[in-house]
């Protein structure tokens, strides 16, 4: 199994001459911040960004200006909403059952659903992942996550890097 490298999203652009970088973190409550050792990260730009409007049930990405993907989705059900807030990629998930309710891919997001403390044996952690109903799109029934069509999610986990940017406007 792959070690999978521990990602922040940079809060404060650094200036050079500071030791410390303020980043996110992944982890209660959503949106924590906190520093970490300039000299112990590696600082990197990505041209990506995912946006995604809850009540037009839709998902944008952007390269720089440029929209390269606009598509619906589904989202949370009213009992267990995504909360809105500023979000980044923090893995991503080859799932073992590309079929499955999950679709073939999922990325998890540096957030947490505010309603659910554990949900199916994880944290509660916040996805981008795919769907085994793609009736459902459109939709609000997930317990906190963003469902897209699986075809949609391969797109994307063959083009996006770790550490995009997620900006859920509730």
């Amino acid at each position: 199994n792959a070690a999978v490298p521990l990602l922040f999203l940079v809060a404060d652009t650094p200036d050079t001459n500071c030791d410390w970088v303020q980043v996110y973190l992944p982890v209660r409550p959503n949106g924590s911040t906190g520093y970490v050792k300039r000299a112990d990260v590696t600082l990197s730009q990505n041209p990506y960004r995912i946006e995604v409007n809850l009540g037009g049930f839709n998902l944008k990405v952007f390269k720089g200006t440029e929209v390269i993907m606009d598509t619906q989705v589904a989202i949370a059900s009213d009992n267990t909403p995504t909360p809105g807030g500023l979000y980044y990629t923090t893995e991503l998930v080859r799932t073992p059952n590309p079929g499955g309710v999950y679709g073939p891919y999922a990325y998890g997001l540096s957030g947490f659903s505010e309603v659910l403390q554990t949900f199916n044996g994880g944290p509660g952690q916040l996805a981008i992942h795919g769907t085994n109903q793609p009736d459902r799109i459109g939709t609000k029934v997930s317990h906190g996550c963003v469902r897209m069509r699986n075809e949609d999610i391969t797109t994307l986990a063959g083009i996006l890097p770790l550490g995009v940017p997620v900006i859920i406007q509730a």
